[in-house]
């Protein structure tokens, strides 16, 4: 058991407010961060941390990333700043920050007294270091890892895990640490987002003429690396067609798959959806990133005669600067400007009544499962009903399919 200094005495392990055998898991809802406010002070400050992780920009040797940092800390916390302003609340601030709380806050009321649920993020406070901690000092040792994105990617999930996994070795009672792997084929979290879009558009996405889903973009290389055997990824040109055991990682894949997941959750006809990949970074054109890009497929959808168009963001659990602002303002001038009617910026799952019980589900199978997984296993396309019913999350055996 960890030491425990300074501690209120109903907090101390083996109080009376805590169950479950004297222990109570601790669930660690992950995320990247947000800046402060909207001042360009902060915004650098926010950005400076983001850009030099290594997992969000890889480029070698240092001195050129070094060169690369000082440019765009120069130029993009302006506009960044602008962005930020557009989106703020005027009372509570952040959206990606008061969507997490009020997520923390629902998901504790309904897992009850045996969890205790924290905000950890990459880049701003609650940094995950300082939650693990406290964690520790309130005598909780296991930890269920949750990163807020449904797919895997090295520069969020990939990042985060790195960082919490650094925290607990440098520990000397290390905790014991649970990963909830990618979730974006969880039958819970396709039935969440099921209700959150219906309500949005109507059911089989009556309401609309299409609808977009849009992922956040990456670099190709942070694809084409986790294919091991480097002959499908970006290689093929259907090399996202179905889920491998050579693409089981890839963030374009699983994008891809969660697309037609939802597609046939959702019962939208073939030829009524289509997907997009935003918030590139071009650094002018010396980074190849993976298409289509979805500011592209927003014009090209209102010239083909699209007049009212959803636009939704799966790869993201809770609204923030790239759904909001991206999306909901440039995306919409962009499909208006275009020739489009009406766009419909259909909410992240946020705090929705529906999240909460799915997400809480969720945790409790995992902690019940006793298994640590990993940050991305392997996931296969399925045929079946459009609401497939699966056993709970440590029950399931996906089976690879061969390259």
């Amino acid at each position: 058991p960890l030491s425990v200094q300074h501690v209120a005495p109903d907090e101390r392990p083996g109080s009376r407010d805590i169950r479950y055998g004297g222990r109570r898991t601790g669930v660690v809802l992950l995320n990247i961060g947000t800046p402060a406010s909207t001042s360009v002070e902060d915004v650098r400050d926010y950005l400076g941390r983001f850009l030099a992780d290594d997992r969000v920009i890889e480029i070698t040797p240092k001195f050129l990333k070094a060169i690369l940092l000082q440019v765009l800390l120069a130029t993009r916390p302006k506009s960044s700043a602008e962005n930020y302003a557009r989106i703020w609340d005027p009372v509570r601030g952040s959206p990606l920050l008061f969507h997490s709380e009020d997520l923390k806050k629902a998901l504790q009321k309904e897992l009850g007294d045996q969890y205790l649920v924290r905000i950890g993020m990459s880049y701003s406070k609650p940094f995950v270091q300082d939650v693990l901690k406290s964690l520790a000092q309130v005598g909780v040792d296991d930890v269920l890892l949750v990163p807020m994105f449904p797919h895997y990617a090295s520069s969020t999930t990939g990042s985060l895990l790195a960082m919490a996994y650094s925290t607990a070795s440098r520990v000397y009672c290390t905790p014991y640490l649970r990963v909830l792997s990618p979730f974006y084929d969880h039958p819970l979290y396709l039935d969440a987002m099921r209700q959150t879009v219906t309500e949005a558009i109507g059911e089989g996405g009556k309401g609309v003429d299409h609808v977009l889903f849009s992922f956040h973009g990456l670099p190709e290389a942070q694809c084409t690396q986790t294919d091991d055997t480097q002959r499908v990824c970006l290689r093929r040109p259907d090399c996202c067609g179905k889920m491998t055991r050579a693409n089981r990682n890839c963030y374009r894949a699983q994008c891809f798959e969660s697309a037609r997941l939802l597609a046939r959750e959702l019962g939208l006809e073939d030829g009524k959806w289509s997907i997009g990949f935003q918030s590139r970074l071009t650094l002018r054109g010396t980074i190849q990133w993976i298409r289509p890009y979805t500011d592209e497929a927003i014009a090209d959808l209102a010239r083909r005669g699209v007049r009212r168009l959803a636009l939704l963001a799966p790869s993201f659990t809770a609204d923030c600067v790239e759904t909001l602002e991206e999306l909901g303002i440039q995306g919409r001038e962009e499909f208006e400007e275009a020739g489009g009617k009406e766009l419909v910026l259909v909410p992240c799952l946020n705090s929705s009544p529906a999240w909460v019980r799915s997400l809480a589900q969720i945790v409790r199978d995992q902690v019940a499962s006793g298994a640590v997984t990993s940050p991305a296993p392997a996931r296969v396309s399925t045929e079946g009903p459009a609401r497939p019913q699966a056993a709970p999350a440590w029950e399931r055996a996906p089976k690879a399919v061969a390259a």
